[in-house]
């Protein structure tokens, strides 16, 4: 799997504020996932940014589904260079 692009995208429902140390889950999803990045580099895949959206849950504001729209539009562009 050497040099494929590898990209983890995920969607959360409780707001960003509770991915946090301090916050109710007290990790980040870097750190909830971090099992799937070492598996990924173990693979040597090429590993893109994560895409995040938080809050699906409790409704979004526009510009936050905005913003995580073109992040993912952005990166799956990427993948067709």
């Amino acid at each position: 799997m050497a040099g494929k692009k590898a990209v983890v995208a995920v969607t959360a429902g409780v707001p960003a504020d509770h991915y946090t140390p301090e916050g109710s889950n007290q990790a980040t999803i870097e750190t909830l996932l971090s099992n799937w990045h070492a598996t990924l580099r173990l693979c040597q895949f090429d590993i893109q940014p994560m895409v995040k959206l938080y809050g699906t849950a409790f409704g979004l504001f526009e510009n936050d589904l905005t913003t995580a729209a073109k992040q993912y539009n952005e990166l799956l562009v990427s993948f067709a260079a």
